[in-house]
């Protein structure tokens, strides 16, 4: 009877003991996963303070330099009095400098707004204004905010190059999914040879914003003058 007395309370000790270890370990496991967290929101925090300084920097270095030129195109507007089609160059010249000198001054907000779909909209008016055509089609809405804003981003760094380097007549802009993964399709003609297929310095920075989402950018050119840029990730991305 003292045997079995002293085997019960000594299983019963070993019970507790384990519990007791598996608790301190979840204990531990808990502090470590706040104190993770903690760091990821100063991180955050730390990031999100440097975005507001390069804001402010970048205000400071490009905002004079666009105010002068917005009041040189003011000025060659009112000397260019008989010449209506450059009157109206450079009225848009104007319009597209106050455009910029706004976009500096709320450069962190102005990212933060971005959407695919405002972005979209834009790249019709904009192609429609130099007598271009642009179908877009969508066949997945309601993105999450990040990688709604990360599309808008490759459709107007793509927009840039192709209006830079391509006497573009048509773009195609096509939004698709299927098996949790997301792939924008950005084409135009009109490439000239010297659009860029590799990652240049507009292309690499597309890389970087969609990789830290899990996804990759890659680019085509076929020999009929049709440039096309592919975006892909998945729709739902976790670190």
């Amino acid at each position: 009877m003292l045997h079995h007395t002293y085997f019960a309370g000594t299983a019963a000790l070993g019970i507790f003991l384990i519990s007791l270890g598996v608790t301190i370990a979840l204990t531990l496991r808990i502090r470590r996963l706040h104190a993770e967290k903690d760091r990821a929101v100063a991180l955050a925090q730390e990031q999100q303070e440097q975005q507001e300084q390069l804001a402010r920097d970048v205000h400071d270095l490009v905002g004079h330099w666009l105010w002068l030129a917005s009041i040189k195109s003011e000025l060659a507007y009112r000397h260019a009095e008989g010449d209506a089609r450059l009157r109206r160059d450079l009225s848009e010249i104007s319009q597209a400098v106050q455009h910029a000198a706004h976009a500096v001054r709320n450069v962190s907000k102005v990212y933060q707004q971005l959407s695919l779909q405002g972005e979209t909209t834009r790249a019709e008016a904009l192609l429609s204004s130099f007598g271009a055509y642009c179908s877009v089609r969508m066949d997945v809405t309601d993105l999450p905010d990040d990688v709604s804003a990360t599309l808008g981003t490759v459709v107007r760094e793509t927009l840039t190059n192709m209006l830079r380097h391509s006497k573009v007549t048509r773009c195609a802009i096509e939004l698709t999914g299927h098996g949790g993964r997301l792939r924008l399709t950005v084409a135009n003609d009109g490439a000239s040879r010297r659009e860029p297929t590799s990652t240049g310095s507009g292309l690499g920075n597309l890389g970087h914003r969609v990789g830290k989402l899990g996804g990759t950018v890659r680019v085509t050119a076929d020999g009929d003058g049709w440039f096309i840029l592919i975006a892909e990730l998945p729709l739902n991305f976790s670190e």
